[in-house]
């Protein structure tokens, strides 16, 4: 299965290592998340159902699943068992579901 990141997703996961890399002075620190970010979402290629789902934690009608990498929650959807879709990487701490919907 292939897996495919947003432009919202791409842009979540930019945010966060512009501010570790950029404010908080700490490039290494931004480089290791994005790696570990990208390295997690890679595994859904093998494990597509590995996360868990977000109607199992919040009393919501979706098909978003979600992984935890750090403090940022990987939120994805498996597309018809073709293709694993990464739709937005947030902060735990962010209220992600206001964001979400």
């Amino acid at each position: 299965m292939s897996v495919f990141f947003k432009k919202t997703a791409i842009d979540d996961i930019n945010a966060a290592c512009a501010y570790i890399g950029d404010v908080l002075k700490n490039k290494p620190a931004a480089r290791k998340l994005a790696s570990s970010i990208y390295d997690t979402a890679m595994l859904l290629a093998d494990n597509p159902y590995m996360g868990a789902p977000l109607n199992g934690k919040y009393p919501v009608d979706t098909d978003l699943r979600f992984l935890i990498v750090s403090k940022q929650l990987i939120f994805y959807r498996v597309v018809e068992d073709d293709h694993i879709e990464v739709t937005r990487v947030l902060d735990g701490r962010q209220d992600y579901m206001t964001i979400l919907f």
